[in-house]
């Protein structure tokens, strides 16, 4: 028979003695002074009953409490910390009391337990891995994910976590590989048309040194006779300078096309919901939509633009240098 004496009644917080009147829950194992269960008229420990475990002795003596380093008590089924004074994990509800079992995450051995690990959570100290549960409806800056994933059209799964980082953080760099390689292209494909022609003037125009040494030697099938030394030094100097220039531009576009990307779509967006008050959701979504995508008709006009400024810049030098 179990010895109840020194545990407490859970009702009146008071320890039994041996003289006590001790009724047991016959669900649970539950002790209770006959008094305190009669004016309940029932078990009140509902923890137990819900996570089906039964009661165990909470007596002072023989009670081996896990604790740690910071005076807490860590539960022997799911390892969460819990306040000392606490007599079930809030956790998991199991009692934190009498555990001299071994515990499943200071056990060295290859056993296997039942419950397998959540790989969103961790025990290790000073990490904290919540996991967020987003939705279509989530605020990133004051736009919904979903107007976000609209406005990007093909491949939103490829900027949504980009954007998601820049509305939550002051981060601004995001690689994207394609804006580094011709980002005048990649620019007006993604309808960026301010940074996608004034990429594309930059780099016709940075390009021009090349042009000239490249039609000079004949490297097209074309000679053009030009009133400059292509081998002097202070050339082969500017073409250098150039090269780096436009280097330079290309990384810069490819660490940050998402983050203009990010901004112009925001402020699109911004704008449609001001213009749309009046309109439905679908409306809404459907301009969101027509006004962001892609278009390859502006990466077309990309191209063109970048040839006729480097073709046109150089026959302007050719004419009059």
């Amino acid at each position: 028979m179990t010895n109840y004496t020194g545990s407490k009644c859970i009702c009146c917080e008071k320890r039994f003695t041996d003289d006590d009147d001790i009724v047991v829950c016959p669900d649970c194992g539950t002790p209770y002074h006959r008094s305190c269960y009669e004016k309940n008229g029932r078990c009140i420990n509902d923890i137990l009953h819900d996570k089906n475990v039964s009661w165990l002795p909470d007596a002072p003596e023989p009670e081996i409490p896990v604790t740690s380093a910071s005076n807490v008590k860590r539960c022997i089924r799911c390892g969460a910390e819990n306040d000392p004074s606490l007599r079930y994990c809030e956790q998991c509800g199991t009692p934190l009391i009498n555990m001299d079992a071994p515990r499943p995450f200071n056990d060295e051995s290859d056993e296997r337990h039942d419950t397998a690990p959540d790989p969103m959570k961790t025990n290790i100290p000073g990490i904290n891995m919540t996991p967020v549960m987003l939705t279509q409806d989530s605020d990133i800056d004051g736009v919904k994910l979903g107007d976000l994933a609209r406005y990007v059209g093909p491949n939103p799964l490829g900027f949504l976590p980009s954007f998601i980082k820049f509305g939550k953080t002051d981060r601004k760099l995001s690689l994207n590989i394609f804006a580094f390689l011709f980002p005048p292209m990649y620019f007006m494909y993604r309808k960026m048309k301010g940074w996608g022609l004034a990429a594309a003037l930059l780099l016709g125009l940075l390009n021009l040194p090349f042009m000239i040494e490249s039609f000079s030697s004949g490297d097209y099938n074309i000679t053009i006779k030009f009133a400059i030394d292509v081998k002097s030094h202070n050339f082969q100097l500017l073409k250098q300078i150039t090269m780096y220039v436009s280097m330079i531009l290309e990384i810069m576009s490819g660490f940050f096309a998402n983050y203009l990307y990010y901004k112009q779509a925001r402020r699109d967006i911004f704008k449609i919901y001001r213009e749309s008050e009046d309109e439905d959701r679908d409306a809404i979504s459907e301009r969101i939509m027509r006004k962001g995508g892609t278009s390859y008709g502006y990466m077309l006009l990309s191209f063109m633009i970048y040839n006729i400024i480097s073709i046109g810049s150089m026959l302007v030098v050719a004419k009059y240098f």
